[in-house]
């Protein structure tokens, strides 16, 4: 800053900060800082809690005043000066412009915003709900209507502001009005579409990423009306006497307009836009399906065929667009679990159970191939997937499971289903010692290994024990003792471990070796639960000689196989 010495001429001192600078004024005024200052600060006196009230009282003065106009239109109606339907008329425009003027106070003001938006709801719910039941003025998709445009009324005068406060009141409002409308006439399909359009304005926000907070409260509604809707269709006893006709035909567009809503949401949000799945948003399309599956049985075939088609689109979208280290792997993981749980889904309701399992055995083979082929882990857990439930459906483990552990005799009883299902466990097996998945890890690659395996050994094990039993009798005849039918089956477990514990090693299969205790420890649990009930003391040395040879030999072969 420029001065001037005694004689007159000017000079500049510059200071690198503004305190430096106040300091040398001060030191020029001849100013000390330390006793400019005074001691201690008072401290300023604390307001009392009741000080912001005389600022509200005009506020709640207004919204009663609000509330005392609605009164007053109620009043002119009931006296016939306005007929119904002009005062119900008058009345929505009436909350409608205090929803507006809530919407136009300042953000910073919430106590303000949020009770002229209650007043708002204060005026339309009970006006609305009235000249329905009461009244009977308008009609209940009239109503649906009126509370359709309050709730969209309501998110878009609020969307520059992101007011979240009148959104959410008029969200709710019109959702609960429309629920206890639905309960108090019986007439369900008005204001599950209402629920429905709700539902698809705050999917449609979300998508700008506006109203994430509110959408499980459309989600919820809209979820439980069509449940609703779909339980009082299909249950045995029929749609209620009391109840509005619900056509089959509105009840499937109820169905797939939810599920349109939350996959084109989710579709926009996770591959247009490039979020990740959200938890709500993972929970709700699998809730949406379960609802729409809850009549798909008993309505339509139709809903199998478009659940197929989502879940081929669902494989497109994982292993085309997702299988990248650039994109999130939350999103592949969920897009094709959806795959897998749709494509069982879909495939059983428009198959039988045979034809589904044989469906399924295709996909396992198909999947594990593909896997390997690709060199792609999740296709091959989801073959692993595919086989167990199809041997699990087509009765190939029940039927191998009765003649190891029960007192089935050979041949079974689905001859087909065993057979068919060991050729495919067979063929699994092989193509997943075929091809090994590098950089993988070691956990989840042993349990798909593991499962594989256990489902092959099992089979064979399985037809093993039921053509040595079935032999048993063809040789001794069918009234021989069944004493050592259970010695053999004993015998096979305990013999199955102890190939297990060989193969293990010779075989270059590490998997089996994790299969060799839980076969003695099955053949350990028939011996005591079934061997020593049998009152043969010929059969029961026999499973006794077997289990502890084998468990005298098993140590040998553990440094090998461990």
């Amino acid at each position: 800053m420029p001065c001037r010495n005694r004689s007159g001429k000017r000079w500049s001192v510059r200071f690198a900060n503004s305190p430096q600078r106040v300091a040398y004024l001060e030191q020029l005024a001849g100013v000390n800082a330390q006793e400019a200052l005074p001691a201690e600060l008072p401290e300023a006196p604390a307001e009392h809690p009741l000080a912001e009230m005389p600022g509200m009282l005009p506020v709640i003065g207004r919204s009663l005043l609000g509330l005392a106009g609605a009164y007053l239109l109620r009043a002119l109606t009931e006296s016939g000066t306005l007929s119904v339907q002009a005062g119900v008329g008058a009345g929505i425009v009436y909350a409608l412009a205090w929803l507006f003027w809530a919407a136009r106070t300042p953000a910073t003001e919430r106590v303000k915003t949020a009770l002229a938006s209650l007043t708002a709801v204060l005026v339309l719910c009970p006006l609305l709900f009235e000249a329905t039941t009461r009244f009977q003025a308008i009609r209940p998709w009239t109503a649906a209507s009126v509370l359709l445009v309050f709730a969209v009324f309501g998110m878009a005068i609020s969307w520059r502001k992101s007011l979240l406060i009148v959104s959410t009141f008029a969200t709710v409002a019109a959702l609960g009005t429309a629920a206890a409308l639905l309960l108090a006439t019986h007439d369900v399909l008005p204001f599950t579409f209402l629920f429905l359009a709700v539902a698809a304005a705050i999917e449609a926000s979300a998508c700008l990423q506006h109203w994430l907070s509110e959408r499980w409260l459309g989600a919820t509604a809209a979820d439980l009306s069509v449940l609703l809707a779909t339980w009082l269709v299909t249950n045995p006893h029929g749609l209620p006497p009391s109840y509005a006709p619900i056509p089959h035909e509105w009840l499937l567009a109820a169905q797939v307009t939810l599920l349109a809503i939350y996959l084109c949401s989710t579709i926009i949000r996770t591959l247009l836009r490039g979020f990740s799945f959200t938890t709500f948003e993972t929970a709700q399309c699998a809730l949406a399906f379960a609802v729409s599956f809850s009549g798909g049985f008993t309505m339509a075939p139709g809903m199998a065929v478009f659940v197929l088609v989502c879940a081929a689109a669902c494989y497109l979208v994982s292993f085309a667009l997702l299988d990248r280290e650039d994109t999130p792997s939350r999103n592949f993981y969920t897009y094709s679990t959806f795959a897998i749980l749709l494509t069982l889904a879909g495939t059983r309701i428009l198959l039988s159970g045979t034809m589904a399992a044989a469906v399924w055995s295709v996909l396992a083979i198909t999947g594990i191939c593909l896997g390997g082929w690709f060199v792609r882990l999740t296709l091959h857990l989801h073959g692993g997937i595919y086989l167990i439930v199809a041997l699990a459906s087509s009765g190939a483990l029940r039927e191998a499971t009765d003649l190891l552990l029960g007192s089935a005799l050979w041949p079974s009883e689905h001859p087909v289903a065993l057979w068919s299902g060991l050729a495919t466990a067979t063929v699994a097996f092989a193509l997943a010692a075929r091809f090994r998945i590098p950089g993988t890890p070691s956990k989840i690659r042993q349990a798909f290994r593991i499962a594989i395996a256990a489902s092959f050994v099992w089979l064979v094990a399985g037809i093993v024990a039921g053509m040595l039993t079935g032999g048993y009798h063809i040789v001794f005849g069918p009234a021989a003792s069944h004493a050592y039918c259970a010695t053999m089956r004993t015998g096979v477990l305990a013999g199955l471990s102890l190939l297990l514990a060989w193969a293990s090693t010779h075989l270059d299969r590490p998997e089996l070796s994790r299969l060799v205790y839980p076969a003695l420890l099955l053949g350990g649990y028939r011996l005591v639960a079934t061997d020593l009930h049998q009152g043969n003391t010929g059969a029961l040395f026999l499973s006794l000689l077997l289990v502890g040879s084998v468990l005298t030999m098993l140590p040998r072969l553990k440094k090998s196989w461990s």
